[in-house]
């Protein structure tokens, strides 16, 4: 799928792009069902660019040899090697190692091409540790002109001999919007039974006496243990005889002992009149298939490749789908946490506690009304990310420096693929303690991470400098000082998190088990616990903005600033956040006793220039930052409930 769009995109973008594949060698359960129609978007023409498709022949007698198997890696580099031949490349370019990297690095040798490699998810996290394989997979890799990896692949790739300068950093991926969209066609269900059951060699991948009829949840994908196939089928069994009456359609398989295992349990369970299995779908026709669901359930748990980072998630967040997601697939999208359980998605906790799953994927069948407005957020939230990512031009850029047998600038490299928040409390304070270094010849204790102690000790020097008439330190101890506040405020809040034991912040806790489009402005908004807002009587914003000591400014100007600054969370710290006025009154607010539309309406009371809408929207956005939680205005106003069903809800 990511190669598919890859090859379209660079080729949209004015490239000539030729695909070597072994897809039509793939057999069921796990070959698409095709269409005449699909099969010609495999290729395209644009004004500049173009994409041409070149296949492997299916293995037959004129491919014998024993032991038997399809000889992929050779089949694909030589198609390469004779298509070269006949126009030249001039960049070869594998997604995957087993068997396209090692195609693609023959294919190198034999036309002295750069070739360019990048892994995916299993063949680093499986294939590469075997020990019959790691030895060529090393070759090629450090035989490549780039490697595009990223975190714990880029930090083996180095240890296995890979030079720092081949290895650059992919940047995302992005779906075609205009495709992956919540308007647009719906598969109909009966029309695709007729229409498979005519189907060519798909083997018996169509399964299952669910019609269509009724709303149905979606799920699509490899079935496995770790995949959540196996729960999903069991809560579905509660739900019928609870009496639900809801459906699952599954574009699902898997290998042969798997795909019985998920038959026969679904036979034993009773649910084969409320289960459809079809073949796999072309990716374009994969939008049409999610927005018929009522909701789509992505629920992989405990999956052993950590670095494997599912698609369906986002494909279907932007298709505006209610999202059943496990946390730990939710936790691999980026800035997952502006994607509150209940507001843009629904979380699962624990994919094996079945009871818990039926009920939440019950909640949704009873009451379907707050998905349309769940998966609306998600939507949106899709759309951010997507626009955030450079693809393909971050591709091209790396596939022209390879051409040209060049290295991109170290700007453009990466150590992670998720960059986080920085962990350093001080970084205004070094670089102070650095300048006063240079001022007076002074060493000052900056080796290491610099603590509270470190940094008053530093305040002190830099003080005692200013008091001898050195006056060019004086601009740096504000900075100091705003450093120091903030981590005096972030180690109490650690340390009141650290001792919690009853009360626990719920991002969302209403009785519906979603919000609806219309719930919002009844909400009750309470402050995060976790947080806490510190009142500046100068403005901090051109030391917190500030990169080197230069750009401090020589005066403070002194006027109200306001800085929100969080407990630290699994041993990460937050950056702290630099509000105006009306969000910290908006905050101080948000006290558990006023409804949002109150609290929109008091704020355009006392500013008198900020819309009623216009403050409700803002704390919407205060509740996706995760600065504010919301509870349904008739409980009781005190606090937030905790108990285990209103939280996982």
């Amino acid at each position: 799928m990511r190669t598919y769009w890859t090859a379209y995109r660079l080729a949209e973008h004015g490239h000539e792009v030729h695909v070597v594949t072994n897809a039509k060698e793939v057999s069921p359960p796990f070959r698409m069902h095709m269409r005449p129609d699909d099969w010609a978007r495999c290729e395209a023409r644009f004004d500049t660019g173009s994409l041409t498709v070149h296949w492997s022949d299916p293995v037959d007698r004129s491919q014998s040899y024993i032991p038997m198997a399809s000889p992929f890696v050779s089949k694909l580099a030589s198609i390469a090697a004779k298509v070269h031949a006949e126009r030249t490349f001039d960049v070869i370019y594998s997604h995957y190692m087993e068997p396209y990297g090692v195609a693609g690095y023959l294919a190198s040798e034999i036309t002295s091409v750069p070739h360019v490699v990048r892994m995916a998810g299993s063949d680093a996290g499986r294939l590469w540790h075997h020990p019959q394989l790691d030895a060529l997979y090393d070759h090629v890799l450090r035989s490549a002109e780039s490697v595009i990896a990223g975190g714990a692949v880029m930090q083996r790739a180095i240890e296995r001999g890979v030079e720092p300068s081949q290895i650059v950093f992919g940047g995302g991926y992005t779906l075609p919007e205009a495709l992956f969209t919540p308007d647009g066609p719906v598969i109909d269900i009966k029309s695709l039974i007729g229409e498979l059951g005519s189907a060519g060699p798909l083997g018996d991948t169509l399964w299952g006496d669910f019609t269509g009829e009724q709303n149905y949840f979606g799920v699509y994908g490899k079935l496995g243990e770790t995949k959540g196939s196996f729960a999903l089928l069991a809560a579905m069994q509660r739900l019928k005889l609870a009496g639900v009456d809801v459906g699952l359609v599954a574009i699902a398989h898997g290998k042969p002992d798997v795909e019985r295992k998920f038959r026969q349990m679904a036979q034993e369970l009773g649910l084969t009149d409320r289960i459809l299995q079809v073949p796999f779908l072309p990716h374009w026709r994969v939008p049409e298939f999610l927005r018929g669901c009522l909701a789509v359930c992505c629920l992989e748990q405990d999956f052993p490749i950590r670095i494997h980072s599912p698609m369906v998630a986002r494909e279907a967040l932007l298709c505006g789908c209610c999202l059943v997601a496990s946390k730990e697939v939710l936790r691999k999208l980026p800035e997952y946490d502006r994607l509150p359980s209940g507001y843009g998605c629904v979380a699962v906790d624990n994919v094996h506690d079945v009871d818990e799953l039926a009920r939440q994927l019950a909640d949704i069948a009873n009451d379907p009304a707050p998905a349309a407005a769940v998966g609306a957020r998600g939507h949106d939230f899709a759309r951010r990310l997507e626009r955030q990512t450079e693809f393909p031009r971050r591709l091209d850029k790396i596939l022209t420096a390879a051409a040209a047998r060049k290295h991109l600038p170290a700007t453009f490299s990466g150590n992670s693929d998720k960059p986080g928040s920085s962990d350093d409390s001080f970084q205004l304070t070094r670089l102070c303690a650095d300048a006063l270094q240079t001022m007076t010849g002074k060493r000052l204790p900056t080796n290491g991470q610099i603590d509270i102690t470190q940094a008053h000790t530093i305040l002190g020097a830099i003080r005692k400098a200013t008091a001898k008439g050195i006056t060019s330190p004086k601009p740096l101890i504000p900075a100091v000082e705003i450093e120091i506040t903030v981590a005096t405020a972030e180690r109490a809040l650690g340390e009141l998190r650290d001792g919690e034991t009853q009360e626990a912040f719920v991002r969302l806790n209403i009785g519906r088990w979603a919000l609806d489009s219309d719930d919002f402005a009844q909400l009750v908004p309470i402050q995060n616990p976790h947080l806490n807002i510190i009142k500046f009587d100068f403005d901090v914003s051109h030391y917190l903005t500030s990169r080197n000591v230069d750009e401090f400014p020589l005066v403070v100007t002194r006027r109200p600033s306001y800085v929100v600054v969080f407990a630290p969370a699994e041993g990460r710290r937050s950056e702290p956040l630099l509000i105006d006025s009306a969000t910290a009154r908006m905050l101080q607010l948000c006290e558990g006793r006023l409804t949002a539309l109150e609290i929109a309406t008091r704020l355009k009371s006392e500013e008198g220039t900020t819309s009623v809408e216009g403050s409700l929207a803002w704390i919407e956005e205060l509740f996706r930052r995760g600065l504010i939680g919301l509870r349904d205005g008739g409980q009781n106003r005190t606090g937030l409930r905790t108990n285990k069903k209103s939280a996982n809800r």
